[in-house]
């Protein structure tokens, strides 16, 4: 392949792959996702085929107000040349979720957080998604509603459109109507 061999492997790959939501989430509002090991498991076959490999790095990141996230680097690298492209993705860990010790709070943003970075890497639709339920709805011209931010999971009430779009609960705000 001539050029920049790692972007058009990764281009390969983005055409190629597919990741079906087989999980259902009946308890927290009812839709459809895949969960990080899918797409994995689906990636590698194609990734092996071109000479690639994927590998996942967590970092723990404290942010100024105290809160702590998860950040994951997902990483494609040509076997040959070396060459690599990334992509990240961040997952907040909540403070205390009922019978959930620390560690696992945190391997559920790290999770999270790597179902993100690989589906940034791979441009995976997630429409669908517990991230993304459908297309985002539009806020309303005037009054109050509720915004829930993808990224980190924080609820706001806003009351202009203009808030939602400016407002920075953190590093990267992806806020949807509720």
């Amino acid at each position: 392949m001539a050029g920049n061999a790692i972007n058009a492997k990764l281009l390969e790959i983005q055409r190629e792959l597919k990741v079906e939501k087989s999980h259902f989430s009946e308890a927290y509002g009812g839709f459809s996702y895949r969960n990080m090991e899918d797409i994995l498991e689906a990636a590698k076959p194609l990734c092996h085929e071109l000479g690639c490999t994927i590998t996942c790095d967590d970092e723990v990141r404290m942010i100024g107000n105290g809160w702590v996230y998860v950040v994951t680097s997902a990483r494609l690298t040509d076997v040959d040349s070396g060459e690599f492209e990334e992509r990240h993705g961040w997952a907040r860990e909540v403070a205390e979720k009922a019978k959930t010790d620390p560690s696992q709070i945190t391997g559920a943003a790290s999770s999270y957080a790597g179902k993100r970075a690989i589906g940034n890497l791979f441009a995976l639709d997630s429409s669908t998604d517990a991230d993304g339920q459908g297309p985002k709805q539009e806020p309303p011209a005037n009054g109050p509603f509720f915004g829930r931010c993808r990224s980190c999971g924080t609820r706001v009430q806003f009351f202009a459109p203009d808030q939602m779009r400016t407002f920075r609960c953190c590093p990267s705000p992806d806020f949807e109507v509720e």
